[in-house]
C-alpha cells in the first residue's frame, strides 16, 4: 500500500469485560464503545478531528503526544497481526483551510488472546 502523502497511526484494540477499548498511540487518544467496530470507527474520527484542528490551527508542535511505555509494550505484542486501512481524510472544507493529508494510514492491532472484534 503506497503512504505517500499519508500519515500512519497506530491503534490498539482490546477488550476489557464487555467494553471495547481503543487507543492511538501516536495522539494517547482512548475511546470505549460496547463493539469493537463502533469504537474503531469512533477513534478514526478522533485522529482526523485532531489533525484537522492541527492543520487548521497551525498546531502540529503539540499534536504527536505518545501513549504510555506500556500500552507500545501491549501494542508491539500483536504487531506481526496488524490490519491496515487507508482512510480518506480530504472533505471539501479542508481544501480551503490550507494543507491536509489526503489520507491516514490506520494500522489496528487487535491482541487475539483478549479480543474477538
Amino acid at each position: 500500500m503506497s503512504r505517500s502523502a499519508g500519515m500512519v497511526f497506530n491503534i490498539l484494540i482490546k477488550k476489557e469485560g464487555k467494553t471495547f477499548v481503543v487507543h492511538c498511540m501516536e495522539l494517547d487518544i482512548v475511546a470505549t464503545g460496547s463493539t469493537g467496530d463502533a469504537v474503531t470507527q469512533d477513534m478514526i474520527y478522533l485522529i482526523i478531528a485532531q489533525l484537522r484542528y492541527a492543520f487548521t490551527h497551525d498546531n502540529l508542535g503539540h499534536l504527536y503526544r505518545p501513549a504510555p511505555p506500556e500500552v507500545w509494550a501491549e501494542f508491539y505484542k500483536c504487531k506481526e497481526e496488524l490490519e491496515e486501512k487507508k482512510i480518506s481524510v480530504l472533505s471539501e472544507d479542508d481544501s480551503a483551510k490550507g494543507f491536509m493529508p489526503p489520507w491516514i494510514i490506520a494500522q489496528l492491532c487487535r491482541p487475539q488472546a483478549e479480543c474477538h472484534v
